[in-house]
């Protein structure tokens, strides 16, 4: 084994990722970020430290990758067993340029079952919850994987070079059109025309939108380039084509887009009711959960209905961090987190948020920024020394 080849090996992983996913994240996060962030998929944008933990994650992938062509190619032992070739007069040129449809599929076939597979509740934490700490990715995530994770990525080496004639040249433009893709399909954006979802070769196509709802909600569109086996496995998510049609449908303009901001705003505020906040809500971050708001007399309380990771070492989460001793044997599935909310004109205030992470309880107010969108405003004493998240409509 030639390992005087690795460092050669690493950087031609390397300068691709970091070229690809660095020209993307310069033209869209940084030269173009104003003009078009009414474009983006998720209108928040990650910040310096999800950028930074992206491309720390992808560098280790790299080195992985790296090492799977030295082990099997610079191997004079495991190279003769393989199906590499040099020639490509061997099998022709028509082989040639019909093996990458071949391996596309293959990939994207492996990609799929082992994607599902991964997130199985018992390897989701140790495998695939590094990558999905992206739930807004940028560009740098596309390798931001677990080394576990990255090694069973990197099998798909294996596969070709032990199953189909395998040329340089094939394993060279496969892993740039891989990477364009994935940096696409973390992209943040969608580069697709409207539309394009409902006809011809775009119903079969994973878009950016389609992954990044995987990446939001963690649950369904598993494929990495199709969209066959989501549809065969039941898995395409059903507000794939409705995320995707609303992303690119957003009106251009930015006399357009404040005229109808105006008129959004002014009609939320005109036509809020007191139950519009009843009702399932998203909430987002590294651990999401899903929240049922309801009303008992006429206050709203919200308790948890849904947790990304219910479990810890096994058992059911607890609320160990309650300052009440008394509670802190309580699941925190189902726990109650907000409460004594009343209704007052737009909003609604004077009630308690609690959080089972830190176990502390605020004050809070809760407000609709639009039909699907409730911000929610936590503080100690003055509201204006606080912290707001968003949280995203689910279901009545």
């Amino acid at each position: 084994m030639h390992w005087s080849n690795f460092l050669n090996l690493l950087l031609d992983v390397a300068d691709k990722y970091y070229l690809i996913a660095g020209i993307a994240f310069l033209v869209f996060y940084i030269l173009l970020k104003k003009r078009i962030t009414w474009k983006k998929i998720q209108p928040k944008f990650p910040v310096m430290k999800d950028y930074r933990r992206e491309i720390i994650f992808s560098t280790i992938s790299i080195i992985i990758f790296a090492l799977t062509p030295l082990i099997l190619l610079e191997n004079d032992y495991l190279r003769p067993h393989t199906t590499f070739y040099k020639d490509i007069s061997k099998y022709g040129w028509l082989y040639f340029w019909g093996a990458f449809p071949l391996l596309l599929l293959m990939h994207d076939t492996y990609f799929y079952w082992m994607h599902r597979l991964i997130h199985h509740p018992k390897l989701f934490k140790l495998v695939h919850l590094a990558h999905h700490r992206s739930v807004n990715p940028s560009p740098w995530a596309a390798y931001a994987f677990h080394p576990l994770e990255a090694v069973l990525e990197s099998l798909i080496f294996v596969i070709f070079l032990f199953t189909i004639p395998i040329n340089r040249w094939h394993l060279f433009i496969f892993f740039v059109v891989s990477l364009l893709y994935n940096v696409y399909g973390h992209l943040g954006y969608e580069l697709f025309p409207a539309g394009f979802n409902k006809r011809g070769v775009g119903k079969w196509l994973n878009t950016s939108v389609s992954h990044n709802l995987h990446h939001h909600y963690f649950r369904g569109n598993y494929g990495l380039y199709f969209l066959f086996w989501d549809r065969m496995m039941g898995t395409l998510r059903k507000d794939t084509d409705d995320a995707y049609e609303e992303v690119t449908g957003r009106v251009k303009g930015m006399a357009v887009t404040a005229l109808l901001l105006l008129v959004s705003v002014a009609g939320v505020h005109a036509q809020v009711k007191a139950d519009d906040i009843a009702g399932i809500w998203q909430t987002h971050g590294d651990k999401p959960a899903r929240i049922q708001i309801y009303k008992v007399g006429t206050k709203y309380y919200g308790k948890i209905i849904f947790l990304q990771f219910p479990t810890e070492n096994g058992k059911p989460l607890m609320d160990k961090n309650n300052p009440d001793q008394a509670k802190q044997g309580q699941p925190v599935l189902g726990l109650e987190i907000l409460n004594g909310f009343g209704f007052d004109k737009d909003e609604w205030n004077e009630g308690h948020i609690y959080d089972p992470e830190s176990g502390k309880t605020y004050s809070c107010t809760l407000s609709l920024k639009d039909a699907h969108t409730l911000k929610v405003r936590g503080y100690v004493g003055i509201s204006m020394f606080g912290r707001t998240e968003i949280w995203t409509w689910v279901s009545p």
